[in-house]
């Protein structure tokens, strides 16, 4: 499976100049977590994130405090390109998502841009991921299937239990490779295996 097949595209993004109320707007708006930051070509330089809007600057209520609160002192920080980071990790639309999958779980982040060289193409999120690791067993095998019925490998047969596809089927070593490479690319698969047939 790869990042392509559940990622989000076009993907909301914000420029670097803009001010962070248009960030804080858009991210309320679409409910996103993080924006991808780009320049005027469409170039990722940065990202920002709900961190670093809370980070930005809030005024404090002086009702929480005993004693009335200084006056704020100015922050300077206008514009999202001075609170995004920058330099953020992007994977490519060809990126598998079990790689991608490990990178999720060994860091904080919730999402990555995908990109196309340097030009954002789209997002992809861990729900992306949790969404496509999620399918039944059933619904993976069902597309298996069709998928072997349309490519001429229609002889070849799937069980998947778990998210562990079985391939079975013929003898040709070639129908074999073609039957396991459909498997891997289908959604929700985590493993394929295919015992060689008995002479």
């Amino acid at each position: 499976m790869l990042v392509r097949e559940i990622m989000t595209s076009p993907a909301y993004s914000v420029l670097e100049g803009a001010s962070l109320e248009e960030a804080l707007s858009l991210m309320a708006r679409t409910k996103v977590t993080g924006l991808p930051v780009v320049d005027g070509d469409g170039r990722v330089v940065g990202i920002i994130s709900e961190a670093d809007l809370l980070r930005s600057d809030l005024e404090p209520d002086p009702r929480a405090h005993a004693r009335p609160s200084h006056q704020a002192k100015e922050s300077g920080l206008a514009t999202v390109g001075q609170v995004m980071t920058p330099h953020p990790h992007t994977v490519r639309e060809d990126t598998d998502v079990a790689e991608l999958a490990r990178t999720f779980a060994s860091t904080h982040w919730k999402s990555v841009p995908v990109v196309r060289g340097e030009h954002l193409l789209g997002v992809v999120s861990r729900s992306d991921v949790i969404r496509a690791m999620s399918r039944t067993d059933e619904q993976i095998a069902a597309e298996i299937t069709a998928t072997y019925a349309e490519t001429g490998l229609a002889a070849w047969h799937v069980d998947v239990i778990d998210g562990v596809a079985t391939v079975t089927g013929g003898t040709s070593e070639r129908e074999r490779g073609a039957a396991i490479s459909i498997a891997q690319s289908a959604k929700g698969v985590r493993h394929v295996s295919s015992p060689a047939a008995q002479s």
